[in-house]
């Protein structure tokens, strides 16, 4: 059981037999009593302040990593970007998933423009796929057109890998150089192409 919890119950069980005891404490005994209150009453903050500076921490070094993935994006190219991206899914690294996207990625697509919410609704989004079966995304061809001032765009094939198909997807991605990055602004599906998956023949 949490210490923490531990403490007050103790508290709250000398408060009650303070009451039903007072008229027969004597005068010595009731300052030990109170003595003894004060002491459990200083643990408890002392704990108190020890959380709240663990909970500090935590925070500190979860915005620290998100620091850290957000710049790491700085480095790559267009195509490198739609690559990350893709890729993001098989990590389940959803934090790097979401600053792979621009401020002005479409928020009906996105749902929210808060990082810790994205990476929640994902993870939801991927552990609903898996009760399915589970997928991979792989980028298979990448190409991409002239730069025109901080926009560009890139073209990709991919294939999601599911247990009984596979689908081929063509995509077309607009970047925006963004916050010292290529970050993308939105993607459309060109078209797209189921296979099934075929059992190879067991030797006879």
């Amino acid at each position: 059981m949490d210490v923490f919890l531990i403490e007050e119950e103790e508290i709250s069980l000398l408060g009650k037999m303070l009451y039903y005891s007072a008229s027969h404490l004597t005068k010595r005994e009731r300052e030990v009593y109170d003595h003894l209150i004060e002491n459990l009453l200083r643990k408890v903050s002392q704990v108190r302040q020890r959380e709240r500076a663990a909970q500090a921490d935590m925070e500190a070094h979860g915005d620290a990593q998100l620091t850290a993935k957000k710049n790491a994006i700085r480095s790559l190219r267009p195509e490198e970007v739609c690559k990350t991206f893709v890729d993001s899914w098989n990590k389940q690294d959803f934090e790097t998933e979401y600053f792979c996207m621009s401020q002005s990625f479409p928020i009906h697509k996105k749902k929210t423009d808060n990082v810790r919410e994205y990476v929640i609704n994902r993870m939801k989004k991927y552990q609903d796929r898996l009760n399915v079966g589970p997928i991979t995304k792989r980028v298979m061809e990448v190409s991409f057109a002239e730069t025109h001032g901080n926009k560009t765009a890139v073209y990709c094939i991919e294939v999601h890998k599911m247990p009984d198909k596979n689908l081929t997807m063509h995509r077309e991605y607009e970047l925006i150089y963004e916050d010292g990055a290529w970050r993308i602004a939105d993607f459309e599906t060109v078209k797209s192409h189921e296979s099934p998956i075929t059992s190879k023949p067991s030797a006879s």
